[in-house]
């Protein structure tokens, strides 16, 4: 999974409050991802600034938790079934 994607995902999901399924997907990610956040983003955490605790989190991505990077997966499937289907806005 491309890092650009994830943090499209997670930036469009949080500054648009997104549908109920996505916003269940973005709190259960900031569950899952809380431990390896604190571990692998101490600074941005203590910054408070949650952008950057999401852009250090897609960083190291291939270091956080099994569940963060499950439950991050899971935002962006869910934000992926939440768009329209291309073809049916080319009519």
């Amino acid at each position: 999974m491309r890092a650009s994607t994830l943090a499209t995902v997670f930036l469009i999901v949080a500054a648009a409050g997104g549908p109920a399924g996505a916003q269940a997907a973005l709190q259960s990610a900031r569950t899952a991802c809380r431990p390896s956040a604190l571990a692998l983003c101490h600074a941005e955490v203590k910054s408070g600034d949650r952008v950057a605790v999401r852009a250090c989190l897609i960083k190291n991505f291939d270091k956080v938790s099994p569940d963060c990077q499950a439950a991050m997966k899971a935002v962006q499937a869910q934000s992926n079934s939440d768009k329209p289907d291309a073809a049916a806005s080319k009519h």
